[in-house]
């Protein structure tokens, strides 16, 4: 006479439900984690166009004469003479970019950009520009910028 054991029923539909439970956390832990992936991205992708924006305009206005510095009412365009020429920077709230004035053409150079202002200093000859951010769920950042002009 052979012994024959083997699973019953109820073991089976146990061990199932289990499995399937462990299946269902697995799978919330992975789209957790995708999603914070997605978010930390799009900060990091934010802050680096924040950076390079900043380093652009202030490197280059640097260059830029006291005299020449004009800034549009609004606060959102700036013209001024450098030793290579004409440049200026202005936001285009349309595309959320910054352009920047090149050989008579605006040009992108940075994204996700969701405002800026840029201010004038008479007295300091000091050029302030504050820059905000954002992308999807990155959540907003600011940064902010002085920079002396030449006094001729």
């Amino acid at each position: 006479m052979m012994n024959e054991r083997g699973f019953t029923l109820v073991e089976i539909i146990i061990a199932l439900t289990i499995l399937a439970l462990l299946f269902t956390v697995i799978a919330y832990i992975q789209a957790a984690g995708a999603a914070s992936y997605t978010v930390t991205s799009q900060r990091v992708e934010v802050q680096e166009s924040l950076r390079i924006a900043l380093k652009k305009m202030g490197s280059e206005l640097k260059g830029g004469s006291s005299s020449s510095v004009s800034i549009t009412a609004d606060g959102q365009k700036i013209i001024f003479e450098s030793a290579s020429g004409t440049s200026g920077y202005r936001y285009d709230a349309r595309d959320k970019e910054l352009e920047t004035y090149v050989n008579g053409v605006w040009l992108p150079f940075a994204s996700n950009i969701e405002d800026v202002l840029f201010l004038y200093d008479t007295d300091l000859h000091l050029v302030t520009i504050k820059v905000r951010g954002e992308r999807e769920r990155s959540g907003s950042y600011e940064v902010e910028i002085g920079v002396f002009l030449r006094v001729l």
